[in-house]
Formats: C-alpha cells, sequence, structure tokens
C-alpha cells in the first residue's frame, strides 16, 4: 500500500464503495488477462480476482507451480540440478507476455525475520515482470485484505473514520500464522486517521521495522499508535475490534516456546461475548478464515457486533476498484 500516498488511497476505496452501490458489471476490461501466481491456497483472494474479472469483462488465468504447471525455482542464482523445473525470472517474464496485470500470494516462510521483511519474492517477480503486479499476500503485508478493511470501517462510519478507535487484537490459534494480515491492517487503520490501538501479549509484539512506520503513518494523520498488554483495557470505548491470529516474533528462534505462548500460556486471548461489552458497540472484523471458540467465540461470529462477511464481501469490490484503477477505467463508472 505504500505505493500510493493518502489521497490515491482514499480515492481507490471511495470508487470501490461506488462500485459497490452500483453492482458495476460491464465489459469495459474486455480482452483483459489476469495472470494470477498462487503459492499458497487461498478462498477469498481467488475467488473475489477471478469474480472481479469477469464482472469487468476480463478474462483469469490461475496458476499454482508445481499443480498443473512446472515447479519454479525462486531462488537468485541457484543451480538448478534438483526437482525444481523452471526459474521464476523466465516464467514472469513470459506470464508477463500473456497477462495484463500478475497478482502474487506467496506467505511469509517463518524461517528468517530479515528475510520476511524484506519480502524479496514479491520484489523479485516485481524486477522480472514487464507488466504491473499485484501483491495478494506476501511475506511482508497483504494490501488487498486491507483495503477490503478499510472500505469496510469507511461503510460503518459513513465515510468518516478519523478519530475512532480501532483495535487490532492477537487471539490464540493451534497453527503459527504469518504477520501480514496484522501489518497492513495497522497501516490501513492509521492512514485513515483512526486512532490505532494493538491488544496483544508482550511476546507477540511484531518487529519495530513495521510498528515504527505504524507510528509514523498515525503522527502524519494527527492521531497516535499505542500497544497495550491487557487486553480488557485495550477494548473500552473500542469503535472496532479486529481479531487476528500471528506467530511471535520467538518462531523464527525458539517455535517450541512460541507454541506454548501460542496455545498455551496465552489461551485467555479468545475474544468473547464478554470482553466486546467493554467497547462502543464495536464492529467485529475478522480477514478469514477464522477458528470458532478459539480465535473468537461463537456468540460473537453471529451476533450483532458482527461485520466480518461484510469484510469478505469487500474483498471483490476493493480489487475491482484497484483494477479499474491500474487499467485507466474510472472513467466508466456510471
Amino acid at each position: 500500500m505504500s505505493d500510493w500516498d493518502d489521497a490515491t488511497l482514499l480515492n481507490v476505496l471511495e470508487k470501490a464503495e461506488q462500485l459497490k452501490k452500483l453492482d458495476f458489471r460491464k465489459p469495459v476490461a474486455r480482452g483483459k488477462v489476469l495472470g494470477l501466481i498462487f503459492f499458497n491456497p487461498s478462498l477469498r483472494t481467488r475467488i473475489s480476482f477471478e469474480t472481479a474479472a469477469v464482472h469487468l469483462g476480463a478474462g483469469s488465468s490461475v496458476i499454482q507451480p508445481g499443480q498443473g504447471t512446472w515447479t519454479f525455482e525462486t531462488r537468485s542464482g541457484a543451480v538448478m540440478d534438483g526437482d525444481r523445473t523452471e526459474h521464476l525470472k523466465e516464467a514472469v517474464q513470459v506470464i508477463s507476455r500473456y497477462a495484463d496485470i500478475i497478482g502474487v500470494r506467496a506467505f511469509a516462510g517463518m524461517k528468517d525475520l530479515d528475510a520476511d521483511l524484506e519480502d524479496r519474492l514479491i520484489h523479485d517477480i516485481a524486477e522480472y515482470a514487464t507488466v504491473p503486479v499485484i501483491n495478494m499476500e506476501s511475506a511482508r503485508e497483504h494490501p488487498c485484505q486491507a483495503l477490503a478493511d478499510g472500505l469496510t470501517m469507511m461503510e460503518r462510519f459513513d465515510n468518516q473514520p478519523q478519530g475512532r478507535k480501532f483495535v487490532l487484537s492477537w487471539a490464540p490459534h493451534p497453527k503459527a500464522l504469518p504477520m501480514a494480515v496484522p501489518h497492513s491492517a495497522l497501516e490501513v487503520a492509521s492512514r485513515l486517521g483512526m486512532e490505532v490501538t494493538l491488544a496483544c501479549p508482550p511476546e507477540m509484539v511484531p518487529d519495530s521495522r513495521v510498528l515504527d512506520r505504524i507510528d509514523n503513518y498515525a503522527a502524519g494523520n494527527g492521531t497516535k499508535f499505542t500497544i497495550e498488554h491487557d487486553q480488557t483495557s485495550a477494548f473500552s470505548q473500542a469503535d472496532i475490534i479486529y481479531g487476528k491470529s500471528w506467530a511471535g516474533p520467538l518462531i523464527y528462534t525458539d517455535p517450541d516456546a512460541e507454541q506454548k505462548l501460542r496455545t498455551q500460556t496465552c489461551a485467555g486471548w479468545t475474544i468473547d461475548s464478554h470482553k466486546m461489552a467493554q467497547t462502543n458497540h464495536a464492529g467485529f472484523m475478522h480477514c478469514l478464515p477464522v477458528r470458532r471458540n478459539v480465535v473468537v467465540s461463537d456468540n460473537v461470529l453471529d451476533g450483532p457486533q458482527a461485520i466480518h462477511i461484510d469484510q469478505a464481501e469487500n474483498r471483490l469490490h476493493a480489487q475491482k476498484s484497484v483494477l479499474m484503477n491500474m487499467w485507466g477505467l474510472y472513467d466508466e463508472i456510471t
């Protein structure tokens, strides 16, 4: 998202809102093709991009390396004498000759923190490509999800999210999950001028190289970014609760200790109706998929405060807006 300034970001969200209200379905991108590379599984990302393409009259081609296509070697300078058949450099250049935009989904490896924060794979693909590249979730961030998050909050607050209290709350999970979604959720909330709070156990605080940027975004929008380790206190008077699990930094140095923290020591961080009652009738958000009664209780997900299904729908409208922005088609919105 940092490739766009705040004015461009807001314009993309405003256009997404228009597209949603119009249920926009016109073949304004007839003949265009999306090449969608999935190194990792997907439900909402894949279907929403394919649907957006159909609504705009474009086509799409899904590439899952090693599943119906050759396996890809991603390492620069690799001696390819193993089981990986085609280097990413050739593959991306070829896909660029067929597709008008390339989307890429490639999760963090969670083995090397510096490598994950460097986000090398998505940058390599952007370097090899001769067409625009969309980040469909990389090691470091998930801007497409964050755009849907931003659209959901704009709808919730009648396009006036500024000054509202946004809380990103860590929650338990049986699996160690990447940090891309929380990184981007914090970014979009701070860039929309919200008062942003990160609620998590001390051991789950993300890297300062990410949080320093969030602090700068908040300061630039005249608000503040705070970190709290008491979940109940953090929820007080919140307008949005965004539940999400992620692996703590210990995943890179002591995975066993990280797992114990995530599944045992901090198991009490599950979000429930009692905690939600501390808020200012906050909307509950989650990027999905969600582990019921682990991350969040049934009575929250099935209750009136839950807006996570609207949030999931907004992936479609936000990504449609992204495509129209990149193809210069906003004038076609009528």
